[in-house]
């Protein structure tokens, strides 16, 4: 619920407390972590983008930042580009939470804390993407998530020892919160109230009819709404599959080979017996022997069984080999059970349970395979068995290769890889300006690892599918976000001007409407009184309680009823530029008192919650003060300049 009042943050791309003190960025789908490559919060060389304390964050660092977070949250929405993503904040929020982060490390170290190594190894063994099969931490695992994500280990062990210290101090300021009653029980009647009230659309598309813009009208458009008509960065990547075909002519089994793995599992191939079997199990030879003689006397084994107080579940036995029988009985059972005849029961035989008496209900006999008949899969399996060695191989001494400094295509050269360039791609596989390309399949997996490395970073060795297939990649060129032509885009500026244009006259006739409501006419005669013919407003109404069960999916002329007093007017932008509402809160009935317990009970936790963030956020913002923070404005606006893919500010 607390997160009802608070969806402004989502609108500027804010990414939430714990991303301003942890710098949270994703390794794998449950660990998340910055994967600081090349950078840091310091040391890195570059122009100084920011600092804080003795913390420097330098423009190559805060670049970095910056496409990490935004490869995250393009995840969540593929047709989000790089201009856009700066241009509605996702830009000054990482810079923001770069600098917060730092400023957070500075203070705790100034005030003496410090974290320890076995601190920064525990942290680094509880990562998921650091253990092996057994859920231990894996060396091997451990370097191979480093080198996938391009990170050195000293970088990595900075940044997480940064963390603890950033732990250190807002988990005792956020954590051991109480909130009274006296604050929850107003807030729980907030959730409970109704609100109602008029809600009068506005259509833009009552405003659409003018003269059709020229050029000079179109051209002062473009130039003032430059990034929604951007073509998006694009870059060429070159790559070298790995796979079970570059490996296949190392991996073929010789008939030797084939024979000693038919020979090491002979007892697999060899003819066998099973044998369907029931038993009972007295305490004394009589009883076994007389129960011998009820079967043979023309009693059903089962008949027998139940009268001497067996059920079905006790006697059933299932198919059994005579070594598996051995096992569970004894081995002199199992040989007399594996002597009687199909359907022919044994005489009475001793074990350390009692004395048996076992029925051979149906034997199943197999016949053996033989070598030339389990040859074919044999070889098969050998063949397996000796790529997935091979790959592993292969990769490793890939990745010793890219390690020792090698480029791709020396690497590509040195272990018989064919290497593949796609043409200049967006970040979606799209080709701009060659209609006729086709992404391969592979592409798919390569493009968020070539789109999150920074343009001068080494080739690396990325995953397409684990144990299968695997690529060498670099990025070959970089071509920056650029403004489409003109001509390119004449009809669609035409368009979005003219819609833009109604928007504009939509809103000024509802302005007149709200302006005209908040003097005393009536909702539905301000309507009538419109220039244009305009829909009749609609009754509207509902309980806080109720809009947050609907997780978001609540139109945003509701909304406007809980954020004015009674009497109130607002006007509201419709969703898609639709046109504009204007909404007239008329009532407030306050919550139930009998309602109020549970919800008081229920909000706790919220309110808990929601004040525990604040503290850590004036934490923040109180050891931003205390060691002191700057930041090079004109740097940063070219940074964001650049990743807008306009031209650099001339002097």
């Amino acid at each position: 619920m607390i997160a009802f009042f608070r969806r402004t943050l989502a609108s500027k791309l804010a990414l939430g407390l714990l991303a301003l003190v942890m710098l949270a960025f994703l390794l794998t789908g449950v660990f998340t972590r910055e994967m600081p490559g090349t950078s840091g919060l310091g040391g890195a060389s570059g122009d100084v983008a920011a600092r804080a304390g003795d913390r420097r964050v330098t423009v190559p660092e805060m670049d970095e930042r910056v496409r990490r977070t935004f490869a995250q949250y393009q995840q969540q929405q593929p047709g989000l580009d790089l201009p856009r993503f700066v241009a509605t904040g996702g830009f000054d929020a990482v810079v923001d939470q770069t600098i917060g982060a730092a400023a957070l490390e500075a203070f705790a170290r100034r005030i003496g804390l410090a974290a320890s190594k076995r601190q920064v190894d525990g942290e680094i063994a509880g990562i998921q993407a650091f253990q092996g099969p057994n859920g231990k931490f894996d060396p091997q695992a451990f370097r191979a998530a480093l080198a996938q994500q391009h990170i050195a280990e000293p970088d990595l062990r900075r940044d997480i020892g940064g963390d603890i210290l950033r732990r250190m101090l807002y988990l005792p300021a956020s954590g051991a919160v109480t909130v009274p009653d006296g604050l929850i029980r107003p807030y729980a009647g907030l959730v409970a109230e109704t609100r109602s009230g008029a809600i009068g659309l506005v259509p833009a598309a009552a405003f659409a009819s003018g003269p059709a813009p020229g050029d000079a009208e179109l051209k002062a458009f473009l130039a003032a709404h430059a990034a929604a008509y951007m073509l998006p960065e694009r870059r060429v990547l070159r790559y070298a599959l790995i796979g079970r075909q570059q490996v296949a002519g190392a991996a073929v089994p010789n008939e030797a080979e084939i024979r000693r793995a038919y020979d090491a599992k002979a007892q697999k191939y060899a003819a066998r017996e099973t044998r369907a079997l029931s038993q009972v199990v007295l305490d004394s030879q009589a009883k076994a022997q007389a129960f011998v003689g009820q079967v043979k006397g023309g009693k059903g084994f089962a008949e027998a069984a139940k009268a001497a107080g067996f059920g079905a579940a006790d006697i059933a036995i299932g198919d059994k080999t005579q070594a598996q029988f051995a096992g569970q009985a004894s081995p002199a059972v199992a040989a007399a059970a594996f002597a009687a005849p199909d359907g022919g029961i044994t005489p009475p035989v001793k074990s350390d349970f009692g004395w048996h008496v076992v029925k051979v209900d149906k034997v199943v006999r197999t016949a053996g395979t033989g070598f030339e008949a389990a040859r074919p899969q044999i070889a098969a399996d050998l063949i397996k068995q000796k790529q997935d060695t091979a790959l592993a191989a292969l990769t490793a001494k890939a990745q010793d290769q890219l390690d020792g400094g090698q480029g791709l295509a020396d690497v590509a050269k040195a272990n018989g890889l064919a290497v593949s360039e796609t043409p200049p791609v967006t970040v979606g596989g799209a080709a701009p300006g060659d209609a006729a390309y086709k992404a391969p399949p592979e592409l798919a997996s390569l493009l968020k690892p070539g789109f999150a490395t920074a343009p001068d970073q080494a080739p690396t060795l990325e995953t397409i599918q684990q144990g299968e297939r695997y690529a060498l990649l670099s990025v070959a060129r970089v071509l920056p976000a650029a403004p489409l032509p003109f001509a390119q885009v004449r009809g669609r500026l035409a368009a979005d001007y003219a819609a833009v244009r109604a928007s504009d006259r939509a809103k000024a006739a509802a302005q007149a409407i709200v302006a005209k409501v908040k003097g005393g006419t009536a909702m539905a005669d301000a309507f009538k009184a419109a220039p244009v013919t305009l829909p009749t407003p609609q009754a509207g109404s509902g309980r806080r309680i109720d809009l947050s069960r609907a997780r978001g999916q609540v139109p945003a002329s509701l909304k406007a009823l809980f954020t004015m007093p009674a009497g109130g007017t607002k006007l509201v932008p419709a969703d898609g530029g639709q046109g504009w509402y204007v909404v007239q809160l008329q009532k407030i009935v306050p919550a139930d008192a009998k309602l109020l317990p549970p919800l008081v009970a229920a909000s706790r936790g919220e309110l808990v919650q929601a004040t525990g963030d604040e503290y850590a956020q004036q934490l923040a913002n109180a050891a931003a003060a205390a060691v002191g923070t700057s930041r090079n404005e004109a740097a940063l606006a070219e940074l964001k300049r650049r990743l807008l893919g306009i031209a650099p500010a001339t002097p």
